[in-house]
């Protein structure tokens, strides 16, 4: 007689396989199910990890305003030929800036009138989407955000005017009235926007200026050439680029590299996907832990199987090939479904952890799914073997005995003790039988002690229930941490702030006569109803000769190694400190306060360095230095300011430092003034009045508001009709505005964080469902011997209820203790 393994034509194991398969559907139902649930996993971490690398990368493109390798600044036209004529050049885009657009409805915008080739403006993110680019003298093409604050309707045709200047300080302006020929959105991620005109324009108006290189400090704008470089690849930036310039001869220009394109972008865009890595671990873990104990359990219930068929002449290789063959028809079942569930479930998820739906960008590279499946595929693998290994070196006789109560399998040096090993477990079984007959043992008990028969089971499912509720304890306690004051407190004092559109203009500066803030527009905001309190910010920027004692706290604050330590994010910052402690000559900012921004900088908690006395203060002798950037609470050996009680004069004036206190946002960041000096600066307070006094003519930098809750919405009301109808760059700040935006922001990270716990959970649910219906399957002459023996149906429910009730039990007590360390 042939035995199974000589039998080559028939394939016995493959047969086998199939029907083994086929016996069992419900095992295999959660088999597929726990796949499904790893592969989704997998597949949405992995679709969220690429599409925050990909967004990004995208946001990064459109903040440095393209998206190519390099860009050349102050090129000359033969010169960009040459370069767009190389091998390794696979496009070429070129600009020629005119200037700044200086319309007063365009305060505090920067709108950069330009030509540019279709290349440029499609690489800019500035490409007309409606109508096209500019071809005659009288036309343009804008952006919608600049459409709106010039007040334009988006109709092509419409009539354009633009006002700017050749130079800086040059006197002539010109103004120019275009027909608008084309728009798109904008790039909200960029600080300048764009404005189009033809090369005719830009010919005329360049005149006979030649090519501006961007030396000339006179003449920054007029007539400079920018040239974008598309290459064949994104390896080697800077190698690729130094032999363009080799091979052409132009060794001399400077070139820069997208930063989008650099190590630290790859390094950052690593970092805030890692999350998403660290989530991969736990799913296989979790994966592991169910897929193991279904396994584990199928090996158990079918051991004798795998007795016989080792009686009948299967090897050990052909027994594991039988359960790997399972495994893969398992994985050819759930992991598609598991793929395509996790990419529509991060589909869901991206727009919810970018913040937002029109410009989250859904990766669907192959490396998802690739990756994906490789992983569902290893977790089962890993899973499989333990359970294969036990089927696989099982005797006949040792297979007769194993049952589910004790599913260890004597292997090795082992089976020489089996016998009495069977002995003591024929012994051990009889007094756990005379402990749970009736009027011995309580329901209860007996529930614990099965339990306690299969170990190895009972931990794997306890793990796998824990895993789940620590995850989503650690994410509930960490959204619960965040501080919604705390938040605010740095973005906004007051339920409302208005601000001058000058006042963030880093580009221009700030413009201390500025019409934005107008005294029609403070006085309607000032009558509003249920108004509490209100504030008002004043600024201005002097020349200022520091006392001996500032220049000396300055010194010891500004060590060589936090002078380095600034050199590597602000070089320009660190020379203007040097030059002003060899000078002596800083720029003084004085800032004028009264009300609600006065109020909250002179808190005790704002206090760095003496005392603050409001009546004193008011009289107008008293100024408060603004100190370094610290945590509050954190106060410096050397504070690099005045020290409080010394004199110091400001634009003439005679004044005592009462204080140094902590520096605010709100009040204390900004542009710097128009054609202020460049100086190092610091900054200084004096109240409203005083500063009044002595700068007449400068408008409101901030309006502070609060209203109470009944009139919230009727202020908002009022603001966003001002915005709409009469001034739209009106820079207005809400704390319910910057509330909503804490709440999506800490909603994408909850809603993320909880997805994973709550589909870990759900593998430990089902890995739970199923141990308990396949131990109820395997012991059913068990709960015949003893229904036998006397136990109702009743009494067997509730044996069986609390087994899971114990289950629960442990399961709490692990994920409390655990979750409690893990959120410390």
């Amino acid at each position: 007689m042939k035995t199974v393994s000589e039998n080559k034509e028939f394939h016995p194991i493959r047969v086998l396989g199939s029907r083994t398969f086929r016996n069992n559907r419900g095992r295999n139902l959660a088999a597929i199910l726990a796949i499904i649930l790893t592969t989704l996993m997998f597949t949405t971490l992995f679709t969220l990890a690429q599409s925050l690398n990909r967004n990004m990368i995208e946001m990064t493109f459109r903040q440095t305003g393209s998206d190519t390798q390099a860009s050349i600044r102050g090129i000359t036209e033969e010169q960009a030929a040459q370069i767009a004529a190389h091998p390794d050049v696979a496009e070429t885009g070129e600009s020629i800036v005119l200037g700044l657009a200086e319309n007063t409805a365009l305060a505090g915008m920067s709108v950069e009138i330009r030509w540019a080739d279709d290349s440029y403006a499609a690489h800019s993110f500035s490409a007309p989407t409606t109508g096209r680019m500019p071809q005659a003298a009288d036309e343009v093409a804008l952006d919608i955000v600049t459409l709106d604050r010039l007040g334009i309707p988006h109709k092509l045709g419409q009539a354009v005017t633009l006002e700017w200047r050749k130079t800086p300080t040059s006197d002539e302006k010109i103004s120019s009235t275009f027909t608008l020929v084309g728009f798109w959105e904008g790039n909200e991620s960029s600080y300048s926007h764009l404005a189009w005109v033809s090369r005719e324009y830009a010919d005329a108006m360049t005149g006979d200026a030649g090519d501006n290189t961007g030396n000339d400090p006179e003449n920054p704008y007029l007539g400079l050439r920018m040239l974008q470089i598309g290459l064949y690849t994104d390896q080697n930036i800077e190698g690729v680029m130094d032999g363009i310039l080799a091979d052409t001869g132009l060794t001399g220009l400077e070139y820069s590299v997208n930063l989008a394109y650099s190590p630290e972008m790859n390094a950052a865009a690593f970092q805030e996907s890692l999350p998403m890595y660290l989530g991969m671990a736990l799913v296989f873990v979790a994966g592991y832990l169910i897929i193991y104990n279904i396994f584990q359990i199928s090996v158990t219930a079918d051991i004798q199987f795998y007795g016989r068929l080792k009686t009948l002449g299967a090897s050990t290789r052909q027994i594991r090939k039988l359960l790997y063959e399972q495994a893969d028809r398992l994985c050819l079942a759930g992991i598609p479904a598991g793929l395509l569930l996790g990419w529509l479930l991060g589909m869901v998820l991206v727009p919810v952890l970018m913040g937002t739906a029109e410009q989250s960008s859904i990766s669907a590279s192959p490396v998802i799914f690739i990756g994906s499946a490789l992983f569902s595929w290893l977790t089962v693998l890993i899973s499989c073997l333990r359970p294969a290994r036990i089927a696989a070196r099982i005797s006949p006789v040792e297979a007769l005995r194993m049952n589910d109560a004790d599913g260890t399998v004597p292997s090795g040096s082992s089976r020489k003790t089996s016998s009495a090993r069977s002995r003591k477990a024929l012994s051990s079984r009889s007094q756990k039988a005379h402990r749970h007959r009736p009027g011995n043992a309580s329901l209860f008990s007996m529930a614990l002690a099965n339990l306690g028969r299969n170990k190895k089971r009972t931990v794997t499912v306890v793990c796998s229930l824990t895993l789940g509720l620590v995850l989503l304890s650690c994410f509930y306690a960490q959204n619960a941490a965040f501080d919604m004051e705390k938040y605010l407190a740095d973005l906004t004092l007051a339920d409302f702030e208005l601000s001058e559109a000058t006042s963030e203009d880093y580009f221009n500066g700030y413009d201390p006569h500025g019409t934005t803030l107008s005294s029609d527009l403070v006085s309607r905001a000032e009558s509003l109803d249920g108004l509490e309190e209100t504030g008002h910010l004043y600024s201005a920027q002097v020349d200022w000769e520091m006392t001996k004692d500032t220049i000396q706290n300055l010194a010891a604050f500004y060590t060589e190694d936090r002078l380095a330590d600034w050199e590597t994010y602000d070089s320009a910052g660190a020379d203007q400190l040097r030059d002003a402690l060899d000078s002596g000559m800083a720029s003084a900012i004085l800032l004028g306060l009264d009300g609600i921004p006065l109020n909250t900088i002179t808190q005790a908690g704002c206090i760095m360095a003496g005392s603050y006395d409001a009546q004193e203060f008011s009289t107008g002798s008293y100024v408060l230095a603004v100190g370094p950037s610290v945590e509050p609470g954190t106060i410096p050996d050397t504070i690099p300011a005045p020290t409080p009680g010394t004199e110091v004069t400001l634009n003439g004036q005679s004044y005592t430092v009462m204080a140094v206190v902590y520096p605010l946002n709100p009040v204390t960041a900004g542009a710097s003034q128009q054609n202020a000096a460049g100086r190092f600066e610091m900054q200084f307070i004096l109240p409203a009045n005083v500063f009044r006094a002595q700068w007449p003519d400068h408008t409101l930098r901030k309006l502070f508001l609060n209203v109470d809750d009944a009139h919230l919405e009727e202020a908002q009301a009022f603001l966003d009709s001002y915005t709409e109808t009469v001034n739209p760059g009106l820079p207005v700040v809400s704390r319910q505005s910057m509330a909503s935006q804490y709440e999506a922001e800490t909603r994408s990270s909850a809603v993320t964080g909880s997805a994973i716990s709550i589909v870990i959970a759900l593998v430990g649910i089902l890995n739970f469902v199923n141990s308990m219906v396949t131990a109820i399957v395997s012991r059913r002459r068990e709960f015949a011997v003893i229904q036998s023996i006397g136990m109702t149906k009743k009494q067997l429910r509730r044996m069986l209820v609390n087994e899971g009730l114990c289950y629960a039990v442990i399961t709490l007590a692990a994920s409390y203790l655990l979750g409690s360390l893990a959120v410390g």
